[in-house]
């Protein structure tokens, strides 16, 4: 088999293809069926994971045929334990992999066909696969001007969409602002104590929703690891109690009790914990996963958060629900909701991401019997000496 490298303009198009793969997970069968090459992503196996339809055109398959199936089945006899073992090289040095290759359609037809391949790292959902461009070595020229157009076509859509998000974005932050402004003008009015309570809901509503557009653009480079925390010093403990302090409405509603502790023991009216890490994200993650407590917590019981350090920095927060079984393996995961009409699903995701981006995990048990934990273990360094003089947002 004669190796032969694409252009240097196809190895750019064909780089950009696979990041607009891996950043655009739900879109991907929408970005394969337009563009002019056969392409397939296999796991690590070497089975179908996905196809477009230029690949099953050209092989003669159907994609139901192939999904689940060995790439095996349009590799020649005579070099299928060659390609089996290219195919497991490939996933273990993670290295590109281009080529001219024989191939055999549905009809048992040999095909020469030029092709690039390119490693597609594990997600949350998925393992590591190998996503595969290939092409008809005599129709090269063709297809290559038809890639150059669907890329710009892509590039396009991409750039409209973050120009459009950006307009919305400007437009909700300038109608929000003349609602905070309308607000703090009411409270200097002498509002009823009704009145006051409704005014200060909706300031921290906006607040909050000014909060999460800030937020987008730094969650799209979380979700690809691109996001450096901004770690200053502040107090955690300070920080969970305003947060409580805001959701006391659901506390109230719920009439639930809250217990705080350090170190196995309830926490002292004084007592303060201070951390270096990314304030505000921090403060994202308590309102979400202290929400989804409280929210979950049956009436009239406790919702606890237990804080404890031992040569590791654990977190757990409890409460006496259980996650429905229908949730359980997909507890972190984006969407992933039940049984709340106004749910996102992004809460326990969001929280996944900001735990991560400080080198961190999160996990859960649940059970009828104990109820709820969601365990956060993030680096002991995070915890700042106790005689540590840096200035404290607190």
């Amino acid at each position: 088999m004669e190796n032969q490298s694409f252009d240097a303009r196809n190895k750019r198009n064909l780089e950009k293809l696979r990041l607009f793969a891996e950043n655009s997970p739900t879109e991907i069968v929408q970005i394969f069926d337009i563009i002019p090459l056969g392409i397939c992503i296999t796991d690590a196996e070497g089975n179908f994971v996905n196809v477009n339809q230029v690949y099953c055109d050209f092989y003669g398959y159907s994609r139901e045929e192939l999904i689940g199936k060995s790439f095996l089945l349009v590799v020649p006899k005579e070099h299928r334990a060659e390609m089996q073992h290219l195919h497991d090289q490939f996933m273990g040095l993670q290295y590109e992999m281009q080529g001219k290759w024989k191939v055999t359609d549905r009809e048992g037809k040999l095909h020469q066909i030029l092709s690039n391949a390119a490693y597609l790292p594990a997600t949350d959902t998925s393992g590591p696969c190998k996503m595969t461009f290939i092409v008809e070595a005599e129709k090269t020229e063709k297809v290559l001007y038809e890639l150059e157009w669907a890329v710009q076509l892509l590039e396009k859509k991409i750039s409209a969409q973050e120009v459009a998000q950006q307009l919305s974005n400007h437009d909700l932050r300038n109608n929000l602002a003349s609602i905070l402004q309308i607000v703090e003008i009411l409270l200097n009015k002498d509002p009823t104590d009704e009145q006051k309570m409704w005014l200060s809901h909706l300031k921290r509503r906006s607040d909050d929703t000014l909060d999460m557009i800030k937020a987008t653009s730094d969650y799209a480079q979380m979700e690809q690891g691109g996001y450096e925390p901004q770690k200053t010093s502040f107090s955690l403990i300070h920080m969970i109690r305003q947060e409580l302090a805001n959701l006391r409405d659901t506390i109230t509603r719920k009439q639930v009790q809250i217990s705080l502790q350090y170190q196995e023991k309830s926490l002292e009216p004084e007592q303060e914990v201070k951390v270096s890490a990314d304030k505000f994200y921090i403060e994202r993650m308590f309102h979400n996963l202290l929400l989804n407590a409280l929210e979950a917590s049956p009436e009239q019981q406790e919702v606890s958060i237990a804080i404890e350090h031992n040569g590791f920095f654990r977190i757990t927060i409890h409460n006496g629900g259980v996650i429905p079984s229908e949730m359980r393996s997909n507890f972190f995961d984006k969407f992933s909701t039940s049984g709340k009409e106004a749910g996102t699903g992004l809460g326990t995701y969001i929280a996944k991401l900001i735990v991560e981006m400080h080198s961190g995990t999160i996990a859960y048990r649940s059970n009828k019997v104990d109820g709820t934990d969601v365990i956060i273990h993030l680096p002991s360094s995070i915890l700042l000496p106790e005689n540590d003089t840096e200035t404290s947002d607190s």
